[in-house]
C-alpha cells in the first residue's frame, strides 16, 4: 500500500507540478518545492496528503537502508496518560533494523507547521544516526 502512495505522489509531482520525483535524496527539496505549492492544504486533506507524499518520503530512507513498512504506535503517544490506552493510534513507519522511523508524522507537521520542519535536515540527521549504528 505504501509504495501504490509512493508512486502516486511521483505521479502528481510530475502531472501537477512539472516534478520528476526519483526516491532520491537529492529529490527532497523537490518535494518541498510541490509541498510549499499545494499548501495549505484543506484539513479534510489533511490524512490523504500525509499518506501519500509521507509514503514517498518513507520511500527516500527505503531505498538508502534495508527497511520495512510496519504500523507502530508513535513514541510520544505511549504512556500520554489518557485514561483510554485504547486510543493511541498505530500509523505507518519504517523498520530500519529494529529502529523506527516516522515518515508521515514528519510530513504532517511540514504540511500544517510549515517549510521550519525541514525534511532535508531531518533526513540528514536521521540518516547519519543510521550509519553509525551499522558501524
Amino acid at each position: 500500500m505504501m509504495k501504490a502512495c509512493a508512486e502516486e505522489a511521483v505521479r502528481l509531482a510530475a502531472a501537477d507540478h512539472g516534478m520528476a520525483l526519483d526516491y532520491t535524496p537529492e529529490s527532497i527539496p523537490l518535494l518541498e518545492t510541490v509541498l510549499s505549492a499545494r499548501t495549505p492544504i484543506p484539513q479534510e486533506e489533511h490524512e490523504e496528503a500525509t499518506r501519500i507524499w509521507g509514503a514517498y518520503y518513507g520511500e527516500i530512507f527505503r531505498h538508502k537502508f534495508p527497511a520495512d513498512w510496519i504500523m507502530a504506535v508513535y513514541p510520544g503517544q505511549l504512556n500520554s496518560g489518557r485514561a483510554d490506552t485504547g486510543t493511541e493510534l498505530a500509523m505507518p513507519a519504517l523498520d530500519v533494523a529494529g529502529s523506527h522511523i516516522y515518515p508521515l508524522l514528519k510530513i504532517f507537521r511540514r504540511l500544517t507547521i510549515g517549510p521550519s520542519e525541514d525534511l532535508a535536515a531531518f533526513y540528514a540527521k536521521v540518516s547519519a544516526a543510521l550509519e553509525a549504528r551499522q558501524k
